[in-house]
């Protein structure tokens, strides 16, 4: 089965939109598309994204088509009718499985239990709360934080399985342990860094081995582990060990590894195959649109510098 994985979106419509239409381009034919929460927050277009994530969750019967065409003549007039998105989504439709982050409870009035938001994405919260539609402001308050598919050993969560609620920052690998991850393979985002670990029962110098690094730390424990001394944009799932997998897609709307470039993960559960993609988009459009709808400058700058 094929599945993408994104989290993150953050109502940045223009990544989406790109992202829709290069994975029906280049990804051949999608069992599931997998989201592992922030919908919403800093970016300028949260009811855009919600509208495209319902239609792609629940179908037509729920977010009738001529809506989307709408979207696509707001966002691109240019261009519209976008023929190419408009037939990659309709591929999407009834396709998603989405959860909920940080972000998105905190609009709903659900803040985490451990930590505050920063002023900026605070800011971003507040003025995102006062733009929903009944409607989107519904479906996020539904969305539960974690979805484990066990006859497949994988789940998704926002940030970490063991305590979601809290939103941990697993932002290198010694956040994590093997006790606190209960499948086969996690995925997750809230970092906006792609990131892959392996956790291993037995006792280490380090409890991990890095695939994808995020940080200096992280290139130290490559150097120590000697069988990921190269870092990967893809890799091979062990099913003959009891390794355990934490792998962070990364963000589509904010990523902040330096790349502006929207992330998404492959992962073809057949094949045990787990991949890396980035898709490129206009992200001045969208730092636009967050400058255009009064947020603050930093996260109009983000989007462009991908920090």
């Amino acid at each position: 089965m094929k599945n993408i994985i994104i989290s993150d979106i953050h109502g940045n419509v223009d990544s989406l939109i790109a992202f829709i239409k290069e994975i029906a381009k280049k990804e051949g034919t999608i069992d599931r598309l997998l989201i592992a929460g922030d919908i919403v927050g800093y970016g300028a277009s949260p009811n855009e994204c919600c509208d495209i994530v319902r239609y792609m969750k629940y179908g037509k019967r729920k977010v009738p088509i001529e809506r989307i065409y709408k979207i696509i003549e707001q966002i691109n007039p240019e261009t519209s009718p976008d023929r190419d998105f408009m037939y990659a989504i309709q591929l999407m439709e009834k396709k998603c499985v989405v959860i909920g982050g940080n972000h998105d409870k905190q609009v709903v009035g659900e803040p985490s239990l451990t930590s505050e938001m920063n002023p900026v994405a605070q800011a971003a919260a507040d003025w995102t709360k006062g733009v929903l539609t009944k409607e989107n402001y519904t479906f996020l308050k539904r969305l539960s934080l974690r979805k484990k598919f066990k006859n497949e050993g994988f789940e998704i969560v926002h940030s970490t399985p063991s305590y979601p609620i809290g939103y941990e920052y697993a932002k290198n690998a010694s956040v994590l342990k093997y006790t606190t991850l209960w499948s086969k393979i996690t995925f997750g985002g809230h970092t906006h860094r792609p990131a892959a670990y392996i956790y291993t029962k037995e006792k280490r110098l380090v409890n991990a081995s890095v695939l994808i690094p995020t940080d200096n730390y992280d290139m130290r424990l490559m150097v120590i582990e000697k069988e990921c001394s190269d870092k990967t944009e893809s890799f091979t799932v062990d099913q003959n060990n009891d390794w355990k997998y934490y792998v962070n897609v990364g963000s589509l709307g904010q990523p902040r590894d330096g790349n502006p470039d929207g992330c998404y993960v492959v992962f073809d559960s057949t094949l045990n195959q787990i991949s890396f993609r980035r898709v490129r988009y206009n992200a001045e459009a969208a730092s636009r649109r967050i400058t255009e709808a009064k947020l603050p400058n930093e996260l109009a700058q983000r989007v462009l510098k991908g920090v």
